[in-house]
Protein backbone atom coordinates (compact mmCIF):
# COMPACT_ATOMS: atom_id res chain seq x y z
CA UNK A 1 0.00 0.00 0.00
CA UNK A 2 1.13 3.78 -0.52
CA UNK A 3 1.19 6.91 1.28
CA UNK A 4 -0.81 9.33 -0.01
CA UNK A 5 1.71 12.30 -0.67
CA UNK A 6 -0.94 15.29 -1.02
CA UNK A 7 -0.03 18.00 1.14
CA UNK A 8 -1.33 18.00 4.61
CA UNK A 9 -3.01 14.60 4.00
CA UNK A 10 -2.54 11.75 6.58
CA UNK A 11 0.50 9.15 5.58
CA UNK A 12 -1.86 6.64 5.37
CA UNK A 13 -2.49 3.85 2.47
CA UNK A 14 -4.11 5.17 -0.52
CA UNK A 15 -4.29 2.99 -3.79
CA UNK A 16 -2.06 -0.36 -3.94
CA UNK A 17 0.73 -0.17 -6.19
CA UNK A 18 0.53 -1.59 -9.56
CA UNK A 19 0.92 -5.39 -9.63
CA UNK A 20 2.47 -4.80 -13.31
CA UNK A 21 5.56 -2.70 -13.11
CA UNK A 22 5.84 -1.63 -16.02
CA UNK A 23 2.26 -0.39 -16.79
CA UNK A 24 2.97 2.09 -13.56
CA UNK A 25 3.42 5.68 -14.39
CA UNK A 26 6.38 7.38 -14.70
CA UNK A 27 7.58 9.39 -11.78
CA UNK A 28 10.69 10.95 -12.96
CA UNK A 29 11.80 11.71 -16.77
CA UNK A 30 14.61 12.63 -17.87
CA UNK A 31 14.60 12.83 -21.69
CA UNK A 32 18.30 14.19 -23.79
CA UNK A 33 19.60 15.59 -20.09
CA UNK A 34 22.97 16.88 -20.61
CA UNK A 35 25.18 18.98 -18.10
CA UNK A 36 28.28 20.48 -19.14
CA UNK A 37 30.79 22.43 -16.34
CA UNK A 38 33.07 25.24 -17.53
CA UNK A 39 37.00 23.98 -17.84
CA UNK A 40 39.44 25.35 -17.37
CA UNK A 41 41.20 28.60 -18.85
CA UNK A 42 41.53 27.92 -22.59
CA UNK A 43 39.77 23.93 -21.88
CA UNK A 44 36.55 22.34 -23.24
CA UNK A 45 33.82 22.21 -20.95
CA UNK A 46 33.47 18.70 -19.35
CA UNK A 47 30.40 17.36 -19.70
CA UNK A 48 29.24 15.42 -16.55
CA UNK A 49 25.93 14.08 -18.34
CA UNK A 50 26.21 13.21 -22.20
CA UNK A 51 22.24 12.99 -23.33
CA UNK A 52 20.88 11.05 -20.74
CA UNK A 53 17.28 9.44 -21.47
CA UNK A 54 15.54 8.17 -18.52
CA UNK A 55 12.09 7.33 -17.34
CA UNK A 56 11.89 5.80 -13.42
CA UNK A 57 8.37 4.71 -12.57
CA UNK A 58 6.20 5.48 -9.84
CA UNK A 59 6.30 3.78 -6.52
CA UNK A 60 9.96 1.59 -7.82
CA UNK A 61 13.40 1.78 -5.96
CA UNK A 62 15.63 2.43 -8.67
CA UNK A 63 19.43 3.31 -8.06
CA UNK A 64 21.84 5.15 -10.01
CA UNK A 65 25.02 2.96 -9.77
CA UNK A 66 28.97 3.24 -11.10
CA UNK A 67 32.08 4.38 -10.39
CA UNK A 68 33.24 8.28 -8.44
CA UNK A 69 32.84 11.04 -11.51
CA UNK A 70 30.48 8.86 -13.96
CA UNK A 71 27.79 11.74 -13.67
CA UNK A 72 25.05 9.35 -11.51
CA UNK A 73 25.16 12.37 -8.41
CA UNK A 74 24.92 15.20 -11.10
CA UNK A 75 21.84 13.53 -12.39
CA UNK A 76 20.62 13.73 -9.03
CA UNK A 77 21.24 16.93 -8.43
CA UNK A 78 20.10 18.01 -11.49
CA UNK A 79 16.38 16.11 -10.17
CA UNK A 80 16.62 18.12 -7.22
CA UNK A 81 17.30 20.95 -8.80
CA UNK A 82 20.60 22.25 -7.55
CA UNK A 83 22.04 22.26 -10.90
CA UNK A 84 20.05 23.09 -13.94
CA UNK A 85 20.52 20.92 -16.67
CA UNK A 86 22.48 22.48 -20.08
CA UNK A 87 19.95 20.88 -22.24
CA UNK A 88 17.21 18.50 -22.29
CA UNK A 89 13.88 18.18 -19.97
CA UNK A 90 13.01 16.89 -16.51
CA UNK A 91 9.85 15.86 -15.84
CA UNK A 92 7.90 14.83 -12.25
CA UNK A 93 4.69 13.70 -13.12
CA UNK A 94 4.55 14.60 -16.03
CA UNK A 95 5.58 18.61 -14.81
CA UNK A 96 8.92 20.15 -16.41
CA UNK A 97 10.66 21.47 -13.53
CA UNK A 98 14.37 22.07 -14.94
CA UNK A 99 14.96 25.30 -14.28
CA UNK A 100 12.51 25.70 -11.16
CA UNK A 101 13.83 25.99 -7.57
CA UNK A 102 14.80 22.54 -5.28
CA UNK A 103 11.52 23.98 -2.81
CA UNK A 104 9.30 24.31 -6.20
CA UNK A 105 9.59 20.38 -6.70
CA UNK A 106 8.20 17.88 -4.76
CA UNK A 107 11.12 15.77 -3.87
CA UNK A 108 13.46 15.95 -1.17
CA UNK A 109 16.77 14.67 -0.49
CA UNK A 110 18.72 12.59 2.52
CA UNK A 111 22.51 12.98 1.62
CA UNK A 112 25.37 11.29 3.25
CA UNK A 113 26.06 13.92 5.69
CA UNK A 114 22.79 14.01 7.97
CA UNK A 115 22.96 17.39 8.85
CA UNK A 116 21.07 17.87 11.85
CA UNK A 117 20.66 20.36 14.08
CA UNK A 118 22.87 19.09 17.43
CA UNK A 119 20.78 21.78 19.53
CA UNK A 120 17.33 20.32 18.49
CA UNK A 121 15.62 17.36 19.80
CA UNK A 122 15.33 14.81 17.71
CA UNK A 123 11.12 15.69 17.31
CA UNK A 124 12.49 19.27 16.59
CA UNK A 125 14.97 18.46 14.08
CA UNK A 126 12.37 16.58 12.09
CA UNK A 127 9.25 19.20 12.49
CA UNK A 128 11.95 22.14 11.36
CA UNK A 129 10.69 21.91 8.13
CA UNK A 130 6.75 22.14 8.72
CA UNK A 131 7.37 24.73 10.99
CA UNK A 132 8.96 26.85 8.20
CA UNK A 133 6.11 26.00 6.15
CA UNK A 134 3.72 27.32 9.27
CA UNK A 135 1.59 24.25 9.07
CA UNK A 136 -0.27 23.80 12.26
CA UNK A 137 1.06 22.78 15.08
CA UNK A 138 -1.46 19.31 15.70
CA UNK A 139 -0.73 18.21 12.16
CA UNK A 140 3.14 18.54 12.61
CA UNK A 141 2.63 16.49 15.68
CA UNK A 142 0.76 13.93 14.13
CA UNK A 143 2.94 14.01 10.84
CA UNK A 144 6.27 13.98 13.27
CA UNK A 145 4.73 11.28 14.91
CA UNK A 146 3.77 8.90 11.94
CA UNK A 147 7.41 8.66 10.57
CA UNK A 148 9.07 8.72 14.06
CA UNK A 149 7.36 5.20 14.43
CA UNK A 150 8.01 4.30 10.50
CA UNK A 151 11.82 4.50 10.78
CA UNK A 152 11.44 3.16 14.68
CA UNK A 153 12.60 5.59 16.42
CA UNK A 154 10.12 5.82 18.97
CA UNK A 155 11.15 6.34 22.37
CA UNK A 156 13.91 8.87 21.56
CA UNK A 157 12.17 11.86 20.55
CA UNK A 158 13.91 14.03 23.28
CA UNK A 159 17.30 13.04 22.46
CA UNK A 160 19.94 15.08 20.74
CA UNK A 161 21.78 13.83 17.51
CA UNK A 162 25.21 13.29 19.74
CA UNK A 163 22.84 10.48 21.64
CA UNK A 164 22.35 8.72 18.99
CA UNK A 165 24.23 6.20 16.82
CA UNK A 166 25.43 7.19 13.18
CA UNK A 167 22.68 4.37 11.91
CA UNK A 168 19.59 6.40 14.15
CA UNK A 169 21.31 9.77 12.98
CA UNK A 170 20.42 8.62 9.05
CA UNK A 171 17.07 7.26 10.32
CA UNK A 172 16.53 10.96 11.68
CA UNK A 173 17.30 12.03 8.46
CA UNK A 174 14.98 10.46 6.32
CA UNK A 175 12.21 10.65 8.79
CA UNK A 176 12.84 14.61 8.15
CA UNK A 177 12.79 14.33 4.31
CA UNK A 178 9.95 12.08 4.73
CA UNK A 179 7.30 14.35 7.29
CA UNK A 180 7.13 16.70 4.21
CA UNK A 181 5.01 13.83 1.77
CA UNK A 182 7.64 14.07 -1.02
CA UNK A 183 6.43 12.39 -3.97
CA UNK A 184 10.17 11.37 -5.18
CA UNK A 185 12.63 10.70 -2.46
CA UNK A 186 16.31 11.57 -3.64
CA UNK A 187 19.23 9.35 -1.70
CA UNK A 188 22.90 10.40 -2.17
CA UNK A 189 25.11 7.85 -1.23
CA UNK A 190 23.39 8.32 2.66
CA UNK A 191 24.93 4.83 4.00
CA UNK A 192 28.50 5.43 2.73
CA UNK A 193 29.47 6.94 6.63
CA UNK A 194 28.38 4.10 8.27
CA UNK A 195 30.30 0.46 9.05
CA UNK A 196 29.51 -2.82 7.15
CA UNK A 197 27.12 -4.59 8.72
CA UNK A 198 25.49 -1.68 9.97
CA UNK A 199 25.27 -0.44 6.33
CA UNK A 200 23.98 -3.90 5.17
CA UNK A 201 20.81 -3.93 7.99
CA UNK A 202 20.31 -0.21 7.05
CA UNK A 203 19.89 -1.32 3.36
CA UNK A 204 16.97 -3.90 4.45
CA UNK A 205 15.62 -0.54 6.62
CA UNK A 206 15.42 1.31 3.47
CA UNK A 207 13.85 -1.03 1.49
CA UNK A 208 11.35 -2.04 4.20
CA UNK A 209 10.59 2.15 4.47
CA UNK A 210 10.26 2.35 0.60
CA UNK A 211 7.99 -0.75 0.12
CA UNK A 212 5.44 0.66 3.16
CA UNK A 213 4.99 4.16 1.92
CA UNK A 214 4.70 3.29 -1.53
CA UNK A 215 6.97 6.70 -3.05
CA UNK A 216 9.47 6.43 -5.72
CA UNK A 217 13.05 5.98 -3.85
CA UNK A 218 15.83 7.32 -6.43
CA UNK A 219 18.97 6.14 -4.71
CA UNK A 220 22.74 6.88 -6.18
CA UNK A 221 25.68 4.59 -4.73
CA UNK A 222 28.92 3.40 -6.30
CA UNK A 223 28.41 0.17 -4.41
CA UNK A 224 27.22 -2.67 -6.71
CA UNK A 225 25.58 -4.75 -3.63
CA UNK A 226 23.89 -2.07 -1.75
CA UNK A 227 22.16 -1.31 -5.31
CA UNK A 228 21.25 -5.15 -6.03
CA UNK A 229 20.46 -5.80 -2.49
CA UNK A 230 17.76 -2.61 -2.64
CA UNK A 231 16.59 -1.97 -5.98
CA UNK A 232 13.57 -2.57 -8.06
CA UNK A 233 15.68 -1.82 -11.02
CA UNK A 234 19.54 -0.26 -11.48
CA UNK A 235 20.70 2.11 -13.79
CA UNK A 236 24.55 1.70 -14.53
CA UNK A 237 26.48 4.98 -15.44
CA UNK A 238 29.80 5.49 -16.82
CA UNK A 239 31.43 8.70 -18.71
CA UNK A 240 28.27 10.80 -18.09
CA UNK A 241 26.12 7.78 -20.04
CA UNK A 242 23.75 5.40 -19.60
CA UNK A 243 25.56 1.91 -20.03
CA UNK A 244 22.43 -0.64 -19.03
CA UNK A 245 19.43 -0.74 -17.24
CA UNK A 246 17.29 -3.57 -15.82
CA UNK A 247 16.23 -5.53 -12.76
CA UNK A 248 19.20 -6.51 -10.63
CA UNK A 249 19.39 -10.30 -11.77
CA UNK A 250 19.43 -8.89 -15.37
CA UNK A 251 22.12 -6.87 -14.83
CA UNK A 252 24.14 -9.41 -12.93
CA UNK A 253 23.35 -12.22 -15.41
CA UNK A 254 23.30 -10.39 -18.31
CA UNK A 255 25.65 -7.60 -18.78
CA UNK A 256 25.79 -6.38 -22.13
CA UNK A 257 29.46 -4.44 -21.60
CA UNK A 258 32.57 -5.50 -20.52
CA UNK A 259 32.57 -2.54 -18.59
CA UNK A 260 29.10 -3.39 -16.68
CA UNK A 261 30.29 -7.41 -16.48
CA UNK A 262 33.50 -6.10 -14.57
CA UNK A 263 31.90 -3.59 -12.34
CA UNK A 264 29.14 -5.28 -11.05
CA UNK A 265 30.59 -8.25 -9.00
CA UNK A 266 33.46 -10.56 -10.03
CA UNK A 267 33.50 -12.11 -13.73
CA UNK A 268 35.69 -13.92 -15.89
CA UNK A 269 36.06 -12.34 -19.22
CA UNK A 270 37.07 -15.05 -22.19
CA UNK A 271 38.31 -13.94 -25.32
CA UNK A 272 35.90 -16.17 -27.63
CA UNK A 273 34.96 -16.40 -31.52
CA UNK A 274 31.85 -17.28 -32.77
CA UNK A 275 30.76 -20.24 -34.31
CA UNK A 276 27.03 -19.59 -35.01
CA UNK A 277 24.07 -18.41 -33.43
CA UNK A 278 24.27 -20.25 -30.48
CA UNK A 279 27.99 -21.34 -29.76
CA UNK A 280 31.58 -20.13 -29.50
CA UNK A 281 34.99 -21.61 -28.96
CA UNK A 282 37.52 -20.28 -26.40
CA UNK A 283 41.04 -19.77 -27.11
CA UNK A 284 42.11 -23.00 -25.90
CA UNK A 285 39.50 -24.91 -28.34
CA UNK A 286 36.76 -25.34 -25.95
CA UNK A 287 33.45 -25.00 -27.32
CA UNK A 288 31.00 -22.94 -24.94
CA UNK A 289 26.68 -23.01 -25.75
CA UNK A 290 25.92 -19.23 -25.94
CA UNK A 291 23.70 -17.34 -27.53
CA UNK A 292 24.81 -14.26 -30.10
CA UNK A 293 23.52 -12.87 -32.87
CA UNK A 294 27.19 -12.08 -33.93
CA UNK A 295 28.22 -13.36 -37.54
CA UNK A 296 30.37 -16.72 -37.55
CA UNK A 297 33.94 -15.89 -37.27
CA UNK A 298 33.73 -12.75 -35.11
CA UNK A 299 36.03 -11.89 -32.11
CA UNK A 300 34.11 -11.50 -28.86
CA UNK A 301 34.13 -11.55 -25.20
CA UNK A 302 32.13 -13.76 -22.81
CA UNK A 303 31.64 -12.84 -19.20
CA UNK A 304 30.99 -15.85 -16.50
CA UNK A 305 30.82 -15.53 -12.97
CA UNK A 306 33.42 -17.39 -11.12
CA UNK A 307 30.35 -18.62 -8.78
CA UNK A 308 28.59 -20.35 -12.01
CA UNK A 309 31.76 -22.91 -12.67
CA UNK A 310 32.02 -25.99 -11.11
CA UNK A 311 35.40 -28.01 -10.09
CA UNK A 312 35.84 -31.69 -10.59
CA UNK A 313 38.70 -33.90 -10.38
CA UNK A 314 40.24 -34.04 -13.71
CA UNK A 315 39.17 -37.89 -14.11
CA UNK A 316 36.20 -37.57 -13.53
CA UNK A 317 32.98 -39.16 -15.32
CA UNK A 318 32.98 -37.45 -18.84
CA UNK A 319 29.16 -38.50 -19.06
CA UNK A 320 28.27 -35.94 -16.61
CA UNK A 321 30.17 -33.29 -18.73
CA UNK A 322 28.48 -30.18 -19.36
CA UNK A 323 30.72 -27.39 -21.29
CA UNK A 324 34.30 -27.72 -19.51
CA UNK A 325 37.85 -27.40 -19.71
CA UNK A 326 40.60 -28.51 -18.04
CA UNK A 327 44.13 -26.89 -15.83
CA UNK A 328 45.46 -26.92 -12.97
CA UNK A 329 44.84 -24.73 -9.71
CA UNK A 330 46.75 -21.82 -9.29
CA UNK A 331 45.52 -20.41 -6.36
CA UNK A 332 43.12 -21.14 -3.10
CA UNK A 333 41.60 -18.72 -0.91
CA UNK A 334 39.79 -19.01 1.95
CA UNK A 335 36.92 -16.51 2.06
CA UNK A 336 34.83 -18.33 5.25
CA UNK A 337 31.52 -19.10 3.68
CA UNK A 338 33.31 -20.18 0.25
CA UNK A 339 36.55 -20.59 -1.45
CA UNK A 340 38.23 -19.11 -4.22
CA UNK A 341 39.73 -20.87 -6.71
CA UNK A 342 42.27 -19.76 -9.75
CA UNK A 343 42.43 -22.09 -12.72
CA UNK A 344 45.38 -22.02 -15.04
CA UNK A 345 43.99 -23.27 -18.23
CA UNK A 346 45.76 -25.52 -20.58
CA UNK A 347 46.41 -22.75 -23.25
CA UNK A 348 47.90 -20.24 -20.02
CA UNK A 349 45.21 -17.82 -20.80
CA UNK A 350 44.43 -15.46 -17.77
CA UNK A 351 43.17 -18.11 -14.89
CA UNK A 352 39.24 -19.03 -14.23
CA UNK A 353 38.26 -17.06 -11.19
CA UNK A 354 36.07 -19.94 -9.73
CA UNK A 355 33.85 -19.56 -6.49
CA UNK A 356 33.13 -22.57 -4.22
CA UNK A 357 30.91 -22.35 -1.36
CA UNK A 358 31.34 -24.02 1.75
CA UNK A 359 29.38 -26.31 3.78
CA UNK A 360 28.23 -29.66 4.07
CA UNK A 361 26.41 -30.46 0.75
CA UNK A 362 27.15 -34.27 -0.32
CA UNK A 363 30.22 -33.89 -3.43
CA UNK A 364 31.51 -30.70 -2.37
CA UNK A 365 35.21 -31.38 -3.51
CA UNK A 366 38.49 -29.40 -2.16
CA UNK A 367 41.34 -29.06 -4.13
CA UNK A 368 45.14 -28.08 -3.71
CA UNK A 369 47.59 -25.42 -5.50
CA UNK A 370 48.93 -27.76 -8.19
CA UNK A 371 46.07 -30.33 -8.97
CA UNK A 372 44.56 -30.92 -12.45
CA UNK A 373 41.35 -30.09 -12.60
CA UNK A 374 38.11 -30.01 -15.12
CA UNK A 375 36.34 -26.58 -15.03
CA UNK A 376 31.99 -26.91 -15.80
CA UNK A 377 29.51 -24.82 -16.07
CA UNK A 378 25.98 -24.66 -17.67
CA UNK A 379 25.15 -23.46 -20.62
CA UNK A 380 22.98 -20.23 -19.60
CA UNK A 381 25.35 -19.45 -17.74
CA UNK A 382 27.04 -17.41 -20.21
CA UNK A 383 26.91 -14.15 -22.05
CA UNK A 384 28.31 -12.61 -25.02
CA UNK A 385 29.52 -8.85 -24.59
CA UNK A 386 28.31 -6.06 -27.08
CA UNK A 387 31.97 -4.43 -26.73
Amino acid sequence: MAWDTTQGAPLTATAPVTADPAAAAVAVALHGVTKRFPGGKGSDPVIAVDDLDLDIRDGEFFSLLGPSGCGKTTTLRMVAGFEYPSAGSIRIFDDEVGLEPPNKRPVNTVFQSYALFPHMTIEQNIAFGLEMQDVARDEITRRVGEVIELVQMQGREKRRPKQLSGGQQQRVALARALVNHPKVLLLDEPLGALDLKLRQAMQLELKRIQEQVGITFVYVTHDQEEALTMSDRIAVMEGGQLLQIGGPEAIYDRPRTRFVADFIGDTNLLPATVVDATSATLSDGTIMRVASDRPAGSAVTVAIRPERLGLWHADADRELQLDATTGRIDRVIFLGNSIAYDVLTERGDPPLSIRVRQGNTPGIEHFEVGERVRVRWAPTSATVLED
